[in-house]
């Protein structure tokens, strides 16, 4: 083989490298070139079926919970991301002398109620009155020993009143004028009860009596029962005003135990226990995480596109392994610098124009709701092709309402 032959085939075989080398090049600078084209084709697709939007964020209901009534917090200790259910206590208020109050208050409705019944067997005793005897004073017997047993019993609690009183006065829970209210009242008690007891002394020697025969029925005492009957409505008019009390009574100390309103989560706490806190003022913000959607600022020149019912596409920054999909529930009607507390007034006549936001209420169909926190950055892309038939394209009040009921069926 010659020197030239050599070179030939040297020459031969670059000349094959090179041209399959460019062949490769071209080759896959097409195959970029077709992968480029299909994903500006899905861009440009997209773009011209859907309308994208990155200002938008997860919303829910933040209830307040707040005291009705001004105390000192006893019982408090929640912190961020506690769970309550509905009537959980949230706070407890001082409440010690409105328990008090509301036993001295039930002590009160019993011992009128068991006056009511005393007074209702003088009643029937004073007309079974007519033919005297034993009978006669075995009832009036009767009727004074449950006197003396509801004076017994008013006498108790008056003694017990009293102790508490002297108690707390010690301890400088109660004003001197409130002790020696509550002593004077066990003194009258006790005096009633004396006054009762004596005359159920009274009654059993005119029953011996008149058993013996020194007493005629005829010469007994007899109440008129219509004068009974007349005291008895008074005493149950006061009964009744007696268990509204109480009633009032029990409805404060309740309001002293603030509790959840709903089943939620504490998203954010005010107050410390110890603090004194006011009517309305707010202990604890929290929600319901089950109650979730989207809040979108759509640009208003995208607004004329969209429609109540749309299939939605939702991408959560925070989490992005998770596919969330929802539809348009509601679409705003006023943009959003109406709404802002500081007014941009111009007086000088400049004006300079710029893309306002409308509020875009989305629903979610699909998707964890109690995975997403109030605040969560989103981006959403509305499906454009989709035009309910229901909807007039700008939401109004009736197809906001039956989105929010019922989701479309292409969105599920």
């Amino acid at each position: 083989m010659t020197a030239s032959q050599t070179d030939n085939d040297t020459d031969s075989s670059a000349s094959g490298r090179g041209r399959t080398g460019r062949l490769f090049k071209l080759l896959a600078a097409a195959v970029l070139i077709g992968i480029a084209a299909i994903w500006v084709g899905f861009w440009l697709h997209h773009r011209l079926t859907h309308v994208s939007e990155n200002d938008a964020r997860v919303a829910t209901h933040e209830i307040t919970v707040s005291s009705r009534l001004a105390g000192r917090v006893t019982g408090f200790d929640l912190i961020r991301g506690d769970r309550l259910a509905t009537g959980a206590r949230v706070a407890q208020l001082y409440s010690r002398p409105d328990a008090l109050r509301r036993r001295q208050l039930a002590a009160r409705v019993e011992r009128m109620q068991a006056e009511l019944d005393a007074q209702a067997g003088r009643i029937d005793l004073a007309r079974r009155q007519i033919s005297g005897g034993i009978e006669q004073m075995k009832d009036v017997l009767a009727a004074d020993v449950a006197a003396e047993k509801a004076a017994a019993a008013d006498a108790t609690r008056a003694r017990h009143d009293a102790e508490r009183s002297a108690e707390l006065y010690q301890r400088h829970g109660v004003s001197e004028a409130e002790r020696d209210a509550d002593r004077y009242a066990y003194q009258a008690a006790r005096a009633e009860h004396d006054r009762a007891e004596r005359q159920v002394r009274v009654d059993r020697i005119a029953l011996d009596n008149a058993r013996t025969g020194l007493l005629s029925a005829p010469q007994a005492t007899i109440d008129n029962p219509e004068v009974l009957t007349d005291e008895r409505a008074v005493m149950k008019h006061r009964l009744a005003e007696a268990k509204a009390e109480l009633a009032h009574q029990r409805t404060r100390l309740d309001d002293l135990a603030i509790t959840a309103p709903i089943d939620g989560v504490v998203d954010e706490t005010f107050i410390e226990a110890g603090e004194y806190v006011s009517a309305g003022q707010p202990i604890v913000m929290m929600h319901d995480p089950a109650d979730v959607w989207i809040e979108a600022k759509m640009k208003e020149t995208k607004i004329a596109e969209l429609a109540v019912g749309q299939p939605v596409a939702v991408h959560v920054d925070a989490r992005p392994d998770i596919a969330y999909r929802g539809h348009v529930a509601v679409i705003g009607h006023a943009a959003t610098n109406q709404f802002a507390l500081l007014p941009n007034p111009n007086p000088s006549g400049n004006f300079t124009k710029i893309t306002q936001r409308i509020p875009v209420r989305i629903a979610i169909d699909h998707g964890p709701k109690t995975a997403l926190s109030p605040g969560m950055m989103v981006e959403v892309a509305v499906d454009t092709t989709v035009t309910p038939a229901a909807s007039d394209g700008r939401g109004p009040a009736g197809g906001n309402r039956a989105a929010r009921a019922q989701p479309p069926a292409s969105a599920s």
